[in-house]
């Protein structure tokens, strides 16, 4: 099928300091600007990448004079998706990752989808913390896999394919 997109040939990546090639601490938000501005260290081995994006709650109040639930919205949860890696113990960036779970400190995060012919690909950028690496085990024919959670503080900016 024409148009059908998935997620073969997607990348992830993590900001690095352009001098040292280490995970970059930020800490405030960022824009699209911003973020395009970074240098990007891949993350190779990734499998699988969570479910990002904004989770907005929705607040509910009951008044005597309605017989309907009057909502609003409320504070919204930037993500905490977690990011599969068959691990590769010299990876720079799977290194940055190990790195980056060592600080309290939020990271700056690229995932690219290969959604353009391999040019300028739909971009997401986000930031947040690392945690783990947790580490699902298995038997003889699985993988070894490490599993990164990231606590994401800051909403999501797409930008979308060239």
């Amino acid at each position: 099928m024409a148009g059908v997109l998935t997620q073969a040939g997607a990348k992830f990546y993590i900001a690095v300091d352009v001098t040292t090639s280490e995970a970059l601490p930020k800490d405030t938000d960022l824009t699209k600007t911003e973020y395009e501005a970074l240098t990007w260290l891949e993350v190779k081995g990734v499998g699988n990448v969570g479910q990002t994006g904004t989770d907005t709650n929705v607040v509910n109040y009951d008044e005597l004079a309605t017989d309907v639930t009057q909502k609003g919205k409320g504070i919204s949860n930037a993500g905490d998706p977690d990011v599969e890696c068959r691990r590769i113990g010299a990876d720079p960036g799977q290194v940055e990752m190990r790195r980056a779970t060592t600080t309290k400190s939020s990271y700056a995060f690229k995932y690219e989808l290969d959604d353009s012919g391999g040019v300028n690909g739909t971009t997401f950028f986000n930031r947040g913390l690392v945690m783990g690496p947790t580490r699902p085990n298995g038997g003889n024919e699985d993988f070894d896999l490490e599993v990164y959670t990231l606590g994401l503080n800051q909403k999501e900016v797409v930008v979308e394919a060239a």
